[in-house]
């Protein structure tokens, strides 16, 4: 499918059968309608703010110091333990801008951080000259931060300490997602309702193509965002995108494997109560309680409801985030309403910048807090002991 052009629907009847229970809807009416019945603590609903801004929607940043500066570039790794027993990588190089200056990238349990550092007044030896050693790493380290005086550090002679400070680099910058998709039919308030569904209707397939391309799970060869490729033990199809160099397989209900031996549907949940991000198709009157699809892995909920406005087919948007997730950006506009050919955007834009926003926060930023820090004692121990 083309994700670049708009749905027409100018020529098509917007009758009950073509797009569901859709009726014809005032934006008054629809802005007036929650979509969310939220009474929990845990969960925030954000406000809107604004106009409608596709520029608003180029909010990725990403950290590649180490990358664009340092790998496969004329430079060199330290390993450092100070005083106290923490562990640093350091990573330097010349300066391409000042032949007097260097960067100095330190890479620390909780971050990487990079400093020009000017090298005028720096003190080398004439031995050090004569064996071009270069600058004195008592010196850096005690220019780029001074409490790291008299630690103990050794230049890291091995390729491989390269390879896993760019892995370290690159888990920071999450550029793969699984998303979760769950369709609400009509009337429907309870998690067995929801995860029973094994199609939805037209408005809801029309939804689905503008999220993304079906595709055959079984021999799947790209990002299968852990669904099983190889023995339909996860459904036969699934929805999947590239955009933005990002890659998104959505865990779809109405296509992962359905049981009728387990009215719970494990399969289901499993898949997606554990997606940092859900996105909610509601194709009804009725709300969306949060507390009706039990996870602890959910930290933002995406509510979307199609709509009829003079004739033409629009998304109500609303978003849920549990309180420990910071406000981020793009902001839901006011309306909060969006045409076939901006929701695609917009929404992808919200659910990965959600799910990285997510990532550093409770038990996930923990979790790779460990992951950098086990990487940088690895490093450490082979040449500190």
């Amino acid at each position: 499918m083309n994700h670049n052009k708009q749905i027409d629907t100018s020529d098509t009847e917007t009758s009950d059968e073509s797009l569901g229970n859709l009726s014809e809807s005032s934006e008054n009416e629809v802005i007036e309608s929650a979509l969310f019945e939220n009474s929990s603590e845990i969960w925030e609903l954000e406000p809107m703010n604004g106009n409608y801004d596709p520029k608003k929607l180029d909010v990725f940043e990403e950290n590649t110091k180490y990358k664009d500066y340092f790998y496969e570039e004329e430079s060199y790794n330290v390993a450092v333990q100070s005083k106290k027993k923490e562990n640093f990588v350091f990573s330097i190089t010349m300066s391409p801008n000042d032949e007097d200056s260097i960067y100095v990238l330190c890479h620390s349990k909780e971050k990487s951080v990079m400093k020009e550092i000017s090298t005028t007044g720096f003190k080398i030896s004439l031995l050090r000259k004569m064996f071009c050693k270069g600058y004195s790493i008592k010196e850096i380290l005690k220019n780029f931060d001074k409490s790291l005086t008299g630690s103990k550090h050794a230049v890291c002679l091995n390729v491989k300490e390269d390879n896993e400070i760019l892995i370290m680099e690159k888990t920071g910058n999450v550029t793969q997602f699984k998303i979760g998709v769950l369709y609400v039919g009509e009337g429907q308030t309870k998690e067995t309702e929801f995860l029973s569904n094994q199609e939805g209707s037209s408005a809801w397939n029309e939804f689905l193509e503008i999220l993304g391309d079906k595709v055959t799970l079984m021999g799947w060869e790209g990002f299968s965002g852990g669904l099983n490729t190889k023995r339909d033990r996860s459904g036969k199809e699934s929805i999947f995108t590239k955009w933005n160099d990002y890659e998104i397989m959505y865990h779809v209900s109405t296509l992962l494997k359905h049981s009728e031996k387990d009215p719970q549907q494990i399969v289901k949940k499993k898949h997606i109560g554990n997606d940092v991000v859900v996105i909610i198709f509601i194709d009804g009157d009725q709300k969306y309680d949060p507390e009706s699809l039990k996870s602890k892995q959910n930290h933002i909920l995406i509510a979307v409801k199609p709509i009829i406005i003079n004739e033409e087919t629009k998304y109500r948007v609303e978003v849920l985030t549990k309180t420990n997730v910071p406000k981020y950006e793009p902001r839901l506009p006011n309306p909060p309403i969006f045409n076939q050919d901006q929701i695609r955007d917009f929404i992808l834009t919200k659910v990965c910048q959600g799910e990285r926003v997510a990532q550093k926060t409770g038990q996930f930023i923990e979790r790779y807090l460990r992951f950098r820090e086990a990487v940088l004692k690895k490093i450490v121990n082979r040449y500190i002991k």
